[in-house]
């Protein structure tokens, strides 16, 4: 069972199971010993740098994503069954300047940490800030989480840190997460999830729906390695959108799933009746595991076709793509929804093409609006627990 377990379910697992357990975190603030000059350079946020650190630094290039368990991993991009076993200590530095998170994180693991993860201090904010292959820029403030083995004596690993980085001070919390089967837990913690009336996203491993739901629609994943299994109000707006407009939007149509993750909306699409659905997304990951959801839901490559684009311009897309789509959806970030209007103004077809674009919150329908008003009439949107869908009917004008 192991096997069906990706990276990124281990990674939530590790670091989000410490909500369910009973244990006291407790934060340290660790000095360094006095140094020559007592003046601090501003740099690390969470700890400040020495104005004369004695021991020479190394600057790696920041994580981009969460790097947890990388060692883990194998060919196929799934876990291996060596998770269960131990407790582990559970390190915790917050709102860390993003310049130095890649420093950070190397000096944990050449410490003895066993893995880190680099998150978006600003997550789930309006500053939250989406990142692609390839990109050079970092996050503006993180949030890093390292596991050490139990036993493992963290004040001295973080006094080592102190004075290895050449700061002043660094701020921690430690929670010791305690033995428990890690596959198990993972698999426990996804469960079928109702997305709406007769439609259900299901886990790989519960694949049996409660009494009386026997008959719905159910989209089978493996979740983990990429966004999009349901447990987020915008993967379940832009599903019920996709279902209350199938038979004008989706039922022998071609619908492009632009940043299409875990593929759950393009999947969505053709178990609802489309003909072909087209998904492209920035990250290998999210393609390798769209397929292989693809696969678990009996859809094979001559119905769904996937791409991983370069940048977030959809320039990888077949041309055949322009003004040839009758539907488009999109969950990704308010900044790249609306830098994306006239390259969906593109794909879909003039006068009749849809557009349903996500991972908006309400308070941004205003700017969502703006940016597709040109190309996009009837713009309407539904709100769910502060976050929103958009959709709109693609007009005449010509796009860019």
């Amino acid at each position: 069972m192991a096997s069906v377990c990706n990276v990124r379910c281990a990674v939530r697992a590790l670091l989000r199971h410490a909500r369910r357990v009973p244990s006291t975190p407790s934060t340290r603030v660790l000095s360094s010993a006095p140094r020559a000059s007592a003046a601090a350079a501003a740099g690390f946020n969470g700890f400040t740098r020495a104005s004369n650190p004695t021991v020479g630094t190394h600057r790696g290039r920041p994580p981009r994503t969460q790097t947890a368990l990388a060692s883990t991993l194998n060919p196929e991009g799934t876990i291996d069954a060596n998770l269960g076993g131990g407790s582990v200590d559970q390190v915790r530095i917050t709102r860390v300047d993003g310049s130095n998170v890649g420093e950070l994180s190397d000096v944990l693991l050449s410490l003895g940490a066993t893995c880190c993860s680099v998150e978006d201090a600003d997550l789930g904010t309006e500053r939250e800030t989406e990142l692609y292959a390839g990109d050079d820029k970092v996050w503006h403030m993180c949030d890093v989480t390292a596991m050490f083995p139990s036993g493992c004596d963290i004040d001295a690993v973080m006094a080592d840190a102190v004075d290895i980085l050449g700061v002043k001070s660094i701020e921690y919390v430690v929670e010791t997460i305690p033995d428990n089967d890690w596959v198990n837990v993972v698999m426990d913690s996804f469960v079928p999830i109702k997305v709406g009336d007769g439609l259900w996203i299901v886990p790989e491993w519960a694949k049996t729906l409660p009494e009386g739901e026997e008959g719905a629609l159910s989209v089978v994943l493996e979740p983990g390695l990429a966004f999009g299994t349901g447990e987020h109000p915008t993967t379940r707006l832009c599903l019920g959108w996709l279902r209350d407009n199938a038979e004008t939007c989706v039922k022998g149509k071609h619908v492009v799933d632009f940043g299409t993750g875990s593929g759950v909306l393009a999947i969505g699409a053709l178990l609802m009746g489309a003909a072909k659905a087209t998904g492209v997304d920035v990250d290998p990951l999210s393609v390798k595991s769209a397929r292989r959801n693809a696969q678990l839901n009996g859809i094979g490559d001559e119905r769904l076709a996937l791409f991983c684009a370069d940048g977030s311009d959809g320039s990888d897309l077949p041309q055949d793509c322009d003004d040839a789509v009758d539907c488009v959806v999109a969950n990704i970030l308010v900044g790249p929804v609306t830098q994306l209007a006239p390259l969906f103004a593109r794909y879909a077809k003039r006068g009749v093409g849809r557009v349903c674009v996500s991972g908006v919150l309400a308070t941004q329908v205003p700017t969502v609006r703006e940016a597709y008003g040109k190309w996009f009439d009837d713009l309407t949107y539904t709100e769910e627990g502060g976050w929103a869908v958009v959709s709109g009917v693609r007009n005449s004008t010509p796009a860019p």
